[in-house]
Formats: structure tokens, sequence, C-alpha cells
């Protein structure tokens, strides 16, 4: 008769047993597996005639997310009050860590239809979050970052599909003196990006069970650095900056 290297007891009341239990994956011919998420999980185990293969499911999970509006602010100096916050979105991802298998690629993309019709979203004004993706189908497993990909200032102009308050760039700030200052990210040029930790009760990572639903909140919002060039000397500009967390 089969029997597991270790209780099934001991696997849900321990992580350090779970840990135990995962390193013997293949013990015969029985494989073991679990997403666990602050006590809360699913074991799963399968008699197999070939302990290499291990084929069964992790299952799927469902997500979420918005991005928080933030509110005008009132008593800032009227010439570099900020009316309105404009970012064009055109890819939102995740990047798996467990498992790592064929069926379960690293990154997630969990707004595809961005990719045909990119997104402008206004971050100020507007009384609720800004729903970015509504109940995206994700393999279960472990997640660390959240990535997003905002459409390029090279961007052919003549997309009348997306709305461009913004003149000749895609994502900017709209001053109350009808100003307008470009916003910047960490991957400018051809492919402006902003990389996101996850994060859930102070860990870094977000592990998703079968058949649980996540709601993620992001807060994004430029910020003000200085920054040098050898023909125009010292300047700031605004970096757009951000996280991600799991929304209550």
């Amino acid at each position: 008769m089969q029997y597991l290297p270790c209780g099934i007891r001991n696997i849900l009341l321990s992580a350090v047993a779970v840990s135990a239990c995962f390193a013997l994956t293949s013990c015969g011919t029985t494989c073991v597996a679990g997403v666990f998420a602050n006590g809360t999980g699913t074991v799963l185990v399968k008699n197999s005639p070939s302990p290499t293969a291990c084929p069964f499911s992790t299952g799927m999970g469902t997500m979420n997310v918005a991005a928080a509006k933030s509110q005008i602010c009132e008593t800032c100096p009227v010439p570099g009050r900020a009316q309105h916050i404009f970012v064009t979105l055109t890819s939102i991802q995740l990047h798996s860590v467990f498992p790592r298998s064929a069926n379960n690629p690293e990154w997630v993309e969990l707004a595809p239809e961005l990719l045909r019709e990119p997104r402008q979203i206004d971050l100020l004004s507007g009384s609720g979050p800004e729903v970015l993706v509504d109940s995206a189908r994700i393999p279960a497993g472990t997640y660390h970052e959240l990535l997003l990909q905002f459409l390029p200032d090279s961007a052919a102009a003549s997309d009348g599909s997306i709305a461009n308050p913004c003149g000749k760039s895609r994502n900017c700030m709209l001053l109350a003196g009808g100003r307008i200052e470009e916003l910047h990210f960490s991957g400018d040029g051809d492919a402006p990006k902003l990389l996101l930790p996850l994060q859930y009760n102070g860990s870094s990572a977000l592990a998703v069970v079968p058949g649980a639903t996540v709601d993620l909140r992001l807060t994004l919002q430029p910020q003000q650095v200085p920054v040098v060039s050898p023909s125009e000397g010292w300047q700031v500009r605004y970096v757009l900056v951000g996280s991600a967390s799991v929304s209550r």
C-alpha cells in the first residue's frame, strides 16, 4: 500500500513540513503538490506509473486589477497644480515564480485586449478606482511582480481610437495653468514600463490558490526627480512611480 512521506495533518498545520514534502514530490509513485497563502491552501495528490511526469493540474484562480484615483491638491500653488494625469496602457503582466512549466508561462498577460487597443486613463478625479482588469483567469501559483507597459510617444499619431490630450506625448500631466508635463518611466523610449513588486501582509510574493479571487489595487503617481543633461543642464522631470497591493 502506498502512503505519503508525512501526514496530511502535518501538511496542513506546518509551512516547514509543506516545504519538506515538496522536496519529495516523486517519492515512490505518488506525486504531492500544494499552493498555500496565510493558512489557506490546496493539497493535490496523484498516483502515477511514471513518477517523473506528475501530470496533475494546479487549477486556476481569478484576478481583478484597479488603479486608485488621487485627488486634486487644492492647497498646492496654482501654476504647479495637476488637473489631470494621463497614462496610456498597452499591457498588464504578472511575473510567475511557481510553478514553472510549459503550461504556466513566466509572464502572464492579464489584459490581452490592450495589445490591440491601448487604453488611456486619468489617474486624477473621479469618485472611485479605475477598473483595468475584470475577472482575468490565471494559473494558481506564486507571483511577485506586476509589469505595466505604456504606449510610447513614437506610436502612430494617426490612430484615432486613442484620445490624446497630451499633445505629442502619450503620458503626461496637465497643470492648472495649461502647461503639459511629460511623464517619464524606467523604460523610456520605445518601451516605457513600470515594474511593481506585489505586496501582501508584509510579503514580497502573492500566492493564488485554485478557485480564489484576488483584487489588486494600484497606486500610481508622478514624482519629481532632478536630472542633468549636457545640453540643458539641471532639470526636474516627473517620473511615474507606484505600488501594487491586495485590496481588502
